[in-house]
């Protein structure tokens, strides 16, 4: 049977982890893509090709968010089930689940379940994510030109 008692320090570790992982959905969600340069690494890897994005840098993924999401007059990132994994203090990887909805223009609504694969990194005593894979779990309702694996 898994131990499922932790000490003080990885408690709070968890928390600020998943703030961070708040913090990045609510600002997806506002299009705040700026606040993205406190929530990863300078050097992160983040992969949105299962869901049609791109993979790229950080810089690259703040601009395609840009262009890819002002066509979504609205939509919701809700995470869940954070599977956080400490390989030392400094490091962790985790897998986090994301239902998401998304209003097209014409009103109609489509949804995504996804995964994140993660990789955190603890810089200057905040945790940000150095490693964002993005998979698909399922959808419904996509439009037909959107891509989804």
């Amino acid at each position: 049977m898994q131990n499922l008692t932790m000490d003080i320090t990885e408690a709070i570790n968890r928390l600020e982890i998943q703030q961070l992982l708040t913090t990045y959905a609510s600002a997806v969600d506002q299009k705040n893509f700026d606040k993205f340069y406190d929530i990863f690494t300078t050097d992160a890897f983040i992969d949105y090709t299962a869901v049609g994005g791109i993979a790229g840098t950080l810089d690259e993924i703040v601009e395609y968010l840009r262009v890819a999401l002002e066509h979504f007059p609205n939509y919701q990132h809700f995470n869940a089930n954070y599977d956080i994994t400490f390989s030392d203090e400094l490091n962790a990887s985790g897998s986090i689940m994301c239902f998401n909805p998304m209003q097209t223009p014409d009103g109609n609504t489509f949804f995504m379940g996804m995964w994140y694969h993660d990789r955190y990194t603890k810089v200057d005593g905040l945790w940000k994510i150095s490693e964002r894979i993005e998979k698909s779990s399922w959808n419904h309702n996509v439009p037909s030109g959107v891509k989804v694996d």
